[in-house]
């Protein structure tokens, strides 16, 4: 299951919960999108939009609590700043998308019982 620091989110946008499955639901739209794009950047070895993407992904994980995607979101953002080589990049990303694809589920079901 997915491990989102809650309480983190809440800090952020208070304890309602309406509003609180809205952002999880933002999150859940938006990600499979954002990975898609940084694959496809990926793939066209295209570093500054891997580290555009990996930023963007980093900050929405920050946002709802889900620190250790941010942590990871982080280091690709730093290997794609410093142009590491594309299969580490390439790696990391696979891993990535698997870990976020299938923390959609987790995130759905944390939003139902709010």
């Amino acid at each position: 299951m997915a491990v989102l620091d809650l309480d983190h989110l809440k800090r952020i946008v208070g304890n309602d919960p309406a509003f609180l499955r809205q952002v999880l639901h933002i999150f859940v739209r938006n990600t499979p999108k954002d990975m898609e794009a940084l694959t496809v950047s990926v793939s066209n070895s295209d570093f500054e939009q891997v580290g555009f993407y990996a930023h963007k992904l980093k900050s929405a994980a920050g946002a709802i609590g889900y620190t250790q995607a941010y942590e990871d979101f982080k280091k690709l953002e730093v290997l794609a700043k410093n142009q590491a080589p594309i299969q580490e990049i390439e790696e990391r990303v696979t891993k990535l998308s698997n870990e976020c694809m299938s923390c959609m589920v987790d995130i759905e079901e944390i939003m139902n019982k709010l």
